[in-house]
Order: C-alpha cells, then sequence, then structure tokens
C-alpha cells in the first residue's frame, strides 16, 4: 500500500516539475524582456550582474544614430521634460543616438508627398530617416512600394490591442503599429436638448437597443420630420461620408487593408438607394448638383457639419463635437436588411464595420534597417518605449485593450473615455473604437464621384457603383496616378 502511495506521490512531482519547466519556456521565450526589464529597475536587492546593462542587450543597436521623422519624433529636441526623458531612457536602453530628422520638408505646392521624399531618398542610396511616422495620406502608396519591413510575428510581443496592429497591416503582413486612438471617425450627431425638447427618445438610445436598421431608422425620422419646422430636414450627411459609413455598416469596407475595392456591391449599392429614398420623401437634405450652360458640373449642394441649422442629425468628427461636448450625442449608422442587432448593439456581427479615414503609423524603414545593419523588431520595441515614455496614457490603453480581447471582454466601462455627457454614448464611442477597420476610399478620387453621381445627380444606385468601379480600380492599382495630365480634368468640380 506504502509503494503505491509512494509512486502516485513521484508521478505527482513529475508533473507538477513539467508544468513548471513549460511555465518557465513560456515566460523565457515571450516575456524574458519584460522580465529582465522589471528585475533591472525594480528589485533593488537584485545582483548588479542583473542590474546592469549587458553588453550586448538583446536590445542592443550598436551606437547607431536613428534619424526619426513625424508625430511625437519631431519633439526630439524639446525641452520639455517628458520628451528630455523620453530620449535619454531609449538611447541608454538601446545603445543608440536618437535625433530629428531636420532634411524633410514637404513641398505641397509641387504635390510632392512625404511617401515621394522617402522613395526618392531611397533609390539615391540614403534615407531621408529612419523611423517614420506616416499618416494614411500617404500610408497606402508607402505599403504599394513596401517601404517597411514585416514585423508580424514581433508586435505580438508588444501585447497590444488588435486595432492599434490592424492600422499598421496590409494584406495580412504587419509593418507597423499606430499610438494614436484609432478613433478619428465620422460619426452621426445632433443636438441632445433639442431632441429632447420634441419629446423623442435620443437616437443613441435606440441605437443600443439595437433598434436602428433601416426601417427603424426611417421610423425615426418620420416622426422627427414631423415636430420639425418647414425646410428643417431630420438628416443630412455629405455623400463621401454616407458612402463610405454607410456601407461598411451594411457589411462593405469601401478599399480594406486588403487591397480589395468593394464598391460593385449589392450592399454598397442598397446604402446609396436608401438615402436616395430619403431625399424623395423629404427626410434627408435634398443635396444637388449645380451645373453651367453647357450642363457640366461646376460645383455640388450638399450637406454641411453641425452649423447647419437646416439639419437635426449630421456627420461629425470628434474633435468638432469636443468644443461643446455637453451638447451634442453621438449616435453609430444605421445598418441594412442583411445585418442583424439580435436586439442589443453589442450583438452586432463582426460585418458591421465601423471604418476610420485618418490615422498613423510609427513604423522603421526597410532600406534603412538593411543598409545600417540592425534589426527592425527591435526597432519596433523601442518605438513603443519611446512613446511609453511620452505618452503613457495611449500606451496603457492599448496594453489595457489587449488584456480585454485576451478575456474574450469588452474595455472595462471604468476605462471607457468620457467625451459626452451621456454615459450610453461614451459606452457607445468605445465599442466603436475597438471596432477598427481600416479604409482607404477616401483617397480615391473616383469613390466620392460615387456618391456624388448617387445622392447628387440621384442617378440609379447600380448603374453608379457599376460605372464608377474601372475608374476606381485604375486609380487603386496606382496610388500615384496623376489628375492634371488627364483629357477633361478640367471638368473635375472642386469639391475637396
Amino acid at each position: 500500500m506504502s509503494k503505491k502511495k509512494n509512486k502516485k506521490h513521484h508521478f505527482g512531482g513529475f508533473i507538477f516539475l513539467l508544468l513548471l519547466a513549460v511555465v518557465i519556456f513560456v515566460g523565457y521565450k515571450f516575456f524574458r524582456e519584460d522580465v529582465i526589464y522589471f528585475i533591472r529597475n525594480y528589485v533593488p536587492f537584485a545582483p548588479e550582474s542583473m542590474r546592469a546593462t549587458p553588453t550586448p542587450t538583446p536590445y542592443d543597436l550598436k551606437g547607431v544614430t536613428l534619424s526619426c521623422y513625424g508625430g511625437e519624433w519631431d519633439k526630439l529636441d524639446s525641452n520639455e521634460e517628458k520628451y528630455k526623458e523620453a530620449k535619454a531612457y531609449v538611447e541608454k536602453k538601446y545603445n543608440v543616438t536618437l535625433k530629428k530628422a531636420d532634411n524633410i520638408v514637404i513641398d505641397e505646392d509641387n504635390y510632392i508627398t512625404l511617401t515621394e521624399i522617402l522613395r526618392n531618398s531611397i533609390n539615391n542610396g540614403e534615407p531621408a530617416c529612419d523611423i517614420v511616422n506616416i499618416h494614411s495620406d500617404d500610408l497606402y502608396s508607402a505599403f504599394f512600394l513596401e517601404l517597411f519591413p514585416d514585423v508580424t510575428e514581433y508586435v505580438k510581443s508588444l501585447r497590444v490591442g488588435s486595432s492599434y496592429i490592424q492600422a499598421g497591416t496590409w494584406k495580412g503582413k504587419v509593418y507597423g503599429v499606430s499610438y494614436d486612438e484609432v478613433r478619428d471617425t465620422r460619426l452621426l450627431a445632433y443636438d441632445r436638448g433639442y431632441i429632447e425638447s420634441l419629446g423623442l427618445d435620443q437616437p443613441s438610445m435606440l441605437f443600443s437597443e439595437g433598434k436602428w436598421n433601416y426601417d427603424e431608422f426611417e421610423a425615426y425620422l418620420r416622426t422627427l420630420k414631423e415636430k420639425l419646422p418647414e425646410g428643417v430636414y431630420p438628416i443630412g450627411v455629405d455623400p463621401i461620408d454616407w458612402l463610405t459609413m454607410a456601407s461598411a455598416a451594411n457589411g462593405r469596407v469601401l478599399l480594406d487593408n486588403n487591397g480589395n475595392v468593394n464598391l460593385n456591391t449589392k450592399e454598397v449599392a442598397e446604402a446609396l438607394e436608401f438615402y436616395q429614398k430619403l431625399e424623395a420623401e423629404g427626410l434627408a437634405y435634398p443635396m444637388t448638383a449645380v451645373c453651367g450652360a453647357e450642363g457640366f458640373v461646376l460645383d455640388y449642394d450638399v450637406a454641411y457639419g453641425l452649423d447647419d441649422e437646416e439639419i437635426v442629425i449630421t456627420a461629425a468628427k470628434l474633435d468638432e463635437l469636443l468644443e461643446t461636448p455637453d451638447k451634442y450625442g453621438i449616435v453609430l449608422w444605421p445598418w441594412g436588411y442583411g445585418i442583424d442587432s439580435n436586439g442589443y448593439y453589442m450583438n452586432l456581427p463582426g460585418n458591421y464595420y465601423i471604418p476610420v479615414q485618418g490615422w498613423t503609423i510609427d513604423a522603421p524603414l526597410k532600406a534603412s534597417c538593411e543598409k545600417k545593419g540592425i534589426s527592425a523588431d527591435v526597432v519596433t520595441r523601442m518605438i513603443f518605449d519611446y512613446h511609453a515614455k511620452c505618452n503613457e496614457g495611449i500606451t496603457n490603453t492599448m496594453r489595457n485593450a489587449w488584456a480585454a480581447e485576451n478575456e474574450n471582454e469588452n474595455v472595462d466601462n471604468n476605462d471607457t473615455v468620457k467625451y459626452f455627457a451621456s454615459g450610453r454614448d461614451n459606452a457607445i464611442y468605445e465599442w466603436a473604437s475597438e471596432r477598427f477597420v481600416p479604409d482607404f476610399s477616401y483617397i480615391i478620387y473616383a469613390f466620392s464621384q460615387a456618391g456624388y453621381d448617387a445622392l447628387c445627380e440621384y442617378d440609379d444606385a447600380a448603374e453608379v457603383v457599376k460605372r464608377v468601379e474601372e475608374d476606381v480600380n485604375k486609380e487603386a492599382a496606382d496610388p500615384f496616378i496623376d489628375y492634371g495630365n488627364n483629357e477633361g480634368a478640367e471638368d473635375i468640380p472642386d469639391i475637396f
């Protein structure tokens, strides 16, 4: 009997040791950098051999000088304490010298973009910088030119929310990480007090209850219309905003980060047809094309922003709303007949997209890493550490988002932003920000033409998306296309 007990005891001990070995291996493989960093900085009785920075370290960049451009990197020469500390910390930890790139000048008069400056400098054998903060205006063409190294596997070790990684993903590979709040999206906004004075439910309440599909949305607008004075419309949204946002809410991102053009689809046509219906029934501001004597379009009369007294619900960006945060309520975009909320907005399916237009990523240049013989992975970690010192809030948010995703839950309500007067609006906004989907359609002129043709000239929506698709594909295939040399370019209205 005692022998059997002894065998069980030894077997249990073996299993324990095996599990311990697995934990140590996983910890060493995936979290070694953080453990070493903690010991060096926070364990006062650790041996000097562990506290001192060994040479070489896993981060050692061999004393190289890195030239950095854009965003927080432009503050490298700032006297502000946090930037001085961030620079000193990173330089010591990575055995590197950081300097602000002062040789990059964007020539807007001659339409020379950042991407073109980087491309030209690389072709001349001397990259204009080593690390860049690049806006999505230039990111599509930068991806097209393959300017950044692939850090797909390494970014997993940063343990940041997927939205921040998705921002730097192109065709399934990660080339950089965003340190923005990745929330630069169009929201539907309205005066909360005005809606309340009319005795109506706040739109955000209906959205949160999952009652915001096309039929329910239209019914709400009809009720609103009955209470409005003559000449005031329940909704008015710029054609480009409606095309982009409503199509995504209906299941189609117009130009996603896999390079897919999704214009000639029933979901996009349905979104345009729905708004045409609202215009025809007097529920939406009737946008029109303004033509010259020979029939050429000279301009468009479209719905404008928050200051338009003829419109109750319109599109706006966050920074516009924050000027008077107590005044406005927000709601997201209505969904079409193929989307089902199951009675609650958080149950909306994965193809209810919330596209974002306008963000930045930070990334090393591939040519620089190759020329200087440095690891793109290490530079990617260094970029994170620099931002963590400059703006601890955003990197904490990124890590909180990662933790929430790994627990398969939303970020705790205690962590939600407090931008709006309504807690419900804040919760909706936070939920939306976690569903970031990059959309590059705003850099393609032909997309906007589809919106104007359908919502200002009232052409058949299905015909519009079919007709415009060829031009969209042409632009998407060549981000350096020059409209200035195209015959008939003078007929393109100045709508930007």
